[in-house]
């Protein structure tokens, strides 16, 4: 019989925890991009129109917005929708996150503590980016600063690097971090680099200073603590062609519309993209790349 730990009890309660996550992950997602607020001060939520504290009763995922009927007690101007939507998306993370790696033992309890984490980091960053075209350093810089000191602390995470000496665990997992914080930062300064070059005077009649913003470097350093070189380099070859595609995608219909084609588009949001996709299958660009070189062989 499953053990209840990995079955429907540990289900639920990510479902649950995932929830409580969803509405902290809301004020991250409301207060980073604003100046003079944070995410633990005012230590309670409040209303952006009427900016009336919310009520604890008030403030229970999913169930408050419904009773609600989507409106503050207080002024009844309408909560948005996408408070919810993240209190779901991220309590379905946690759930498929379980499903994935059932918690069998302390190592996977680590795993599973990674996955929660970049899972939650990745929907605030999409909706930050999206709405606010910036990736906070207040997401960042802490992000980085937790996945060196995890990697110090729980070689596990990157036990199947090549390097690893399992005679030096602690040193060689934290090595194993600082390289894929290097990868994925570095590696995107690059790109930036050849972007810049190739698109220098579009940038120059938007009046756009750069076509790689430093939060994302940043964004992908952090990824890179957690995920290693070869992971982080493959999530972000998954984000380049996500957002190349949705890129060609928008000039099309630009055309078509007769509109002028956008600059760019939030690349934080396809990066994203290319996390979750490396928590579910690492390597996964790598692992295409191959089969259709193989494919691609004559015979």
């Amino acid at each position: 019989m499953e053990s209840i730990a990995t079955g429907w009890f540990a289900q639920v309660a990510a479902t649950a925890f995932g929830l409580a996550v969803g509405s902290f992950a809301n004020v991250v997602i409301y207060r980073s991009p604003r100046d003079g607020l944070s995410s633990f001060r005012p230590a309670r939520s409040f209303c952006p129109h009427c900016n009336a504290p919310v009520r604890w009763h008030d403030n229970i995922p999913v169930l408050s917005w419904i009773a609600l009927s989507g409106r503050c007690r207080s002024c009844r101007q309408p909560i948005s929708p996408r408070y919810l939507v993240v209190e779901l998306l991220v309590a379905a993370l946690f759930l498929a996150a379980v499903v994935l790696w059932p918690p069998v033992d302390s190592d996977s309890m680590v795993r599973l503590g990674v996955a929660f984490y970049l899972a939650t980091v990745c929907v605030i960053v999409t909706l930050v980016d999206f709405e606010h075209l910036i990736i906070p350093d207040s997401i960042t810089w802490p992000g980085m600063v937790l996945g060196l000191l995890a990697s110090l602390a729980f070689p596990v995470l990157h036990a199947t690097h090549r390097g690893f000496h399992a005679d030096q665990p602690h040193a060689s997992s934290l090595i194993a971090s600082v390289f894929g914080m290097v990868a994925g930062g570095g590696s995107l300064m690059v790109v930036g680099a050849i972007g810049n070059r190739l698109m220098k005077r579009k940038l120059q009649e938007a009046g756009v200073p750069d076509s790689m913003g430093w939060g994302d470097v940043k964004w992908m350093a952090l990824a890179g603590t957690f995920l290693g070189v070869d992971s982080v380099l493959s999530a972000i070859l998954i984000g380049c062609f996500a957002g190349a595609v949705v890129g060609i995608a928008l000039k099309v219909v630009a055309r078509v519309r007769r509109e002028e084609s956008p600059i760019g588009v939030p690349f934080g949001p396809f990066l994203s993209l290319g996390i979750l996709a490396e928590l579910v299958s690492p390597g996964l660009a790598f692992t295409l790349l191959a089969s259709l070189a193989r494919a691609s062989a004559p015979a």
